[in-house]
């Protein structure tokens, strides 16, 4: 008797194991199966949302540059909307040896998304240094921008978003990553 209780109570507890088992193996395969469900693609999702915005006019571009910037009055201006997106550009010559030009991608539309990847995105996290060059990501006023400096050239290049479709590229000639920030941060109060 003591036998068969005995043999009793080890098959229950084979049978319980069992299907312990199979609950685990359930659970791991829901869990895989929620891990692999497809999320929404954010690259996707902002493409669609800038493809719908509403590009910008030469005029409402012409309002976002400053005439001044850090003590630097604006010089040679120009826009265009010819390609399907709207482009802006202005030097702003502090001394004879340093300036700073921006360059402004208005990003909606069509055309315009393609600019907001291969400018900002697609860059972003990416790291690279050498002795005579660096790009890193940065915390810039809230978000995220690219900053990057040839030591060579003394060029110092600070990329941005503005109003979540405004990519502005910044390059500072004879300036350190640091003083074209500076004069970024002043833009970005500006536009923002």
């Amino acid at each position: 008797m003591r036998q068969f209780l005995l043999m009793a109570l080890l098959s229950f507890a084979f049978v319980s194991c069992g299907s312990n088992k199979k609950t685990e193996a359930e659970d791991k395969e829901a869990t895989v199966k929620s891990m692999t469900a497809v999320p929404i693609d954010e690259k996707e999702k902002k493409t669609e949302e800038l493809k719908k915005a509403p590009q910008l006019t030469l005029e409402q571009m012409r309002t976002l540059l400053p005439h001044e910037l850090d003590s630097a009055k604006e010089k040679n201006y120009q826009a265009s909307t010819q390609f399907g997106y709207g482009l802006a550009t202005a030097e702003y010559p502090k001394t004879k040896t340093k300036a700073m030009k921006i360059t402004l991608y208005d990003c909606a539309g069509e055309q315009g998304f393609v600019n907001y990847f291969e400018n900002y995105w697609n860059h972003l996290n990416a790291q690279n240094k050498t002795e005579t060059e660096f790009m890193k990501t940065i915390d810039f006023e809230g978000g995220k921008a690219i900053e990057t400096y040839k030591k060579d050239m003394n060029l110092s290049t600070l990329t941005f978003v503005i109003r979540d479709r405004l990519v502005i590229v910044m390059e500072g000639k004879n300036m350190s990553p640091e003083e074209l920030e500076a004069a970024a941060k002043k833009l970005h109060g500006k536009i923002a």
